[in-house]
């Protein structure tokens, strides 16, 4: 009997974990890091000032929260991640790295949560994903939140700026609610 137990276990750990990272890439994106040599250009086109609350929707491993913890003077910075090995992969990178005060990861679908809180948000979604975050952008969002969006533009939103260094270089589209 012990032994039925242990198994159903991990195939229910095997299931949340495998389970929620394909619904990950259904749902918005799946897991894919921003490339190092654009860290830069992100913490920069974000313009996150002291104070400023920040969000990265699909937070994924966790990375752009502890660039933005370790270059930015935000208040708060808030990831959120729906793939549950990911999320539990940035909760222990953030606590070991001591950034656990100023850096929340909520496990859950981004599409469902308030962002109105938001200064400065940061994706980097599918353009499927993007095409469902436009409409949520303008009935929660205030004047002023700025968007980081990383490869793909919101449909039918025009940005402030479009940033490429180069052709070979992945868009960094900036959008400003007014």
């Amino acid at each position: 009997m012990l032994e039925i137990g242990i198994y159903v276990f991990l195939l229910l750990g095997i299931f949340l974990i495998f389970g929620s990272a394909a619904y990950a890439g259904l749902k918005a994106s799946p897991w894919l890091p921003a490339f190092k040599k654009d860290m830069e250009r992100i913490l920069k086109l974000s313009g996150v000032k002291e104070g400023d609350v920040v969000y990265d929707l699909g937070s994924g491993d966790g990375r752009i929260l502890i660039a933005l913890a370790n270059n930015t003077k935000a208040r708060l910075i808030v990831g959120y991640e729906i793939s549950f090995l990911l999320y539990l992969w940035s909760v222990i990178n953030i606590w070991f790295k001591g950034f656990s005060k100023r850096i929340e990861v909520r496990f859950g679908d981004f599409l469902s949560r308030d962002l109105g809180q938001a200064d400065v948000i940061f994706c980097f979604l599918t353009p499927k994903g993007m095409k469902k975050l436009g409409p949520k952008f303008k009935r929660e969002l205030r004047k002023g939140t700025r968007i980081i969006s990383y490869t793909f533009s919101i449909p039918g939103w025009e940005p402030v700026s479009e940033n490429r260094i180069g052709d070979q270089s992945v868009p960094i589209f900036t959008y400003v609610i007014d």
